[in-house]
């Protein structure tokens, strides 16, 4: 079991991690967006528009992400509720990816870290991820 500074360290990697390939994943929403909305009177704007959306929903989380590596590693009391949050939020976003009809294999793939974090932030004391005053 991960415990003391070792399991902040990789949990906080872990959480950068998952930001990482979460900006790349908007980036790649945005350029979708971008294509479509030059296209068309206004079906494939509003495509774009939705894309792009989806874009901000996953910078959104991995932002989320960062805040939860930087809080976890400098023992800040709101690092649980964030962790929680972004992971619950990205685990909500794979589900419904799988409801949509794409394939399991990525979704699991995707959903490892998130459950890992949330495994993690579930089995720690809340007074192991702050300073003791």
């Amino acid at each position: 079991m991960l415990n003391g500074t070792v399991g902040r360290t990789v949990i906080a990697l872990l959480a950068l991690a998952q930001a990482a390939f979460g900006v790349l994943r908007a980036f790649g929403w945005f350029h979708i967006g971008s294509d479509l909305m030059g296209q068309g009177l206004l079906l494939l704007p509003m495509i774009g528009m939705v894309a792009y959306a989806r874009g901000a929903l996953i910078a959104g989380i991995a932002l989320l992400y960062i805040l939860f590596a930087l809080a976890i590693l400098t023992r800040q009391g709101w690092a649980r509720p964030i962790g929680i949050v972004a992971t619950i939020v990205n685990l909500l976003l794979v589900l419904s990816v799988v409801v949509q009809g794409e394939s399991l294999l990525p979704a699991l793939l995707g959903s490892i870290v998130p459950a890992v974090i949330l495994w993690y932030l579930y089995t720690r004391p809340a007074q192991s991820l702050r300073y003791q005053r």
